[in-house]
């Protein structure tokens, strides 16, 4: 029996500088007590809706930019439709203070606040992830954003593209600008510095590698995302999961995925 699955969707080739993905969380358990679930940091804030008829709840929420795993207890029949807000736009879009709490109602939000009541109940009468996206993407097309800094944007398609095994001055080469110049542009338009996303983005693509069943040489894997040795590899994992590489890999597969955008 599956007990969590999740998956991604790409979004429209014009809204990829404002939205990243698109992805759902399901539960299903045989037990009607909670298990946890481990959060890992992927660089990225999400606006998400959350709903569990059992308990005739549901939520629309928008997550921080923490660093480090959260672990959150999850039931039977949860269901969690998302959409991860591109780091060039999450200033533009979501306009707060990065706060370092888990996540803050959408309300909360000040360029969510006027549309978050009439969006949560859209995604109420959604029978689907797939219908739940055209109702996020829609939503976020009506708000009023700020510029989005084009340089970010370019900076941070260099970093997917490349699976982010890249180093900051490559990036700042590929954006056009000097890297104190990359360094303050990134930061003030995600939240993050451009360190702090490398990390978040290279554990995720091991995450990836995992998932497709790749066999994992860690020794090599360290090399990849630039250590020195597998030690360093493995203190990298302890700071952002407290797992090892090893244990990682482990909570990865135990959560069943579909389509995943690499």
């Amino acid at each position: 029996m599956t007990v969590m699955f999740y998956r991604e969707i790409a979004p429209n080739s014009d809204a990829s500088h404002i939205i990243f993905s698109f992805w759902e969380f399901r539960v299903n358990l045989p037990t009607t007590e909670p298990i946890v679930h481990e959060i890992f940091p992927d660089g990225c804030r999400s606006i998400f809706y959350y709903k569990n008829a059992r308990f005739k709840t549901s939520a629309l929420l928008v997550s921080s930019l923490g660093l480090e795993s959260v672990n959150v207890p999850v039931f039977d029949g949860d269901v969690y439709w998302g959409m991860r807000v591109a780091p060039a736009a999450c200033r533009a879009l979501l306009n707060d203070e990065m706060t370092s709490e888990q996540s803050r109602p959408a309300a909360e939000i000040p360029n969510l606040a006027d549309v978050a009541h009439d969006l949560t109940a859209k995604l109420g009468d959604c029978e689907n992830f797939e219908a739940a996206i055209s109702k996020l993407e829609a939503s976020v097309r009506r708000l009023k954003l700020e510029a989005i800094d084009e340089r970010v944007v370019s900076a941070v398609r260099f970093v997917e593209e490349n699976h982010a095994q890249v180093k900051i001055d490559e990036i700042a080469a590929a954006a056009g600008l000097s890297r104190r110049q990359f360094e303050r542009r990134f930061l003030q338009s995600s939240g993050l510095t451009p360190k702090q996303y490398l990390r978040a983005r290279r554990l995720r693509a091991t995450a990836i590698k995992i998932v497709e069943n790749a066999g994992q040489n860690w020794a090599n894997r360290a090399a990849e995302m630039g250590f020195a040795d597998q030690a360093h590899l493995s203190h990298e994992f302890n700071a952002l999961t407290s797992r090892t590489p090893r244990a990682f890999a482990e909570r990865v597969k135990q959560i069943e995925h579909g389509k995943l955008i690499k």
